[in-house]
């Protein structure tokens, strides 16, 4: 087959498996934050954590959530 009917990567398949690794990865680190926090709010191992670090590490996590998911929206 002549490379006239042979489909090459160019510069925008490159970036679209670019983007569809990152969205990947950035849905398995918001899958793993959610766990984290579900894990600070509702497990007995995490609430025997200390309470001002448990609280500091909820705010921060939910803070980071938030961002994600509205950056995801863009």
């Amino acid at each position: 087959m002549s490379r006239a009917f042979t489909k090459e990567d160019d510069e925008e398949t490159a970036g679209f498996r670019d983007d569809e690794r990152h969205s990947k990865k950035t849905l398995e680190w918001l899958r793993l934050q959610e766990k984290k926090l579900d894990f600070l709010r509702n497990d007995p191992k995490g609430a025997a954590i200390d309470a001002a670090k448990r609280k500091k590490w909820i705010e921060e996590i939910e803070i980071a959530i938030a961002q994600t998911r509205e950056e995801m929206r863009t």
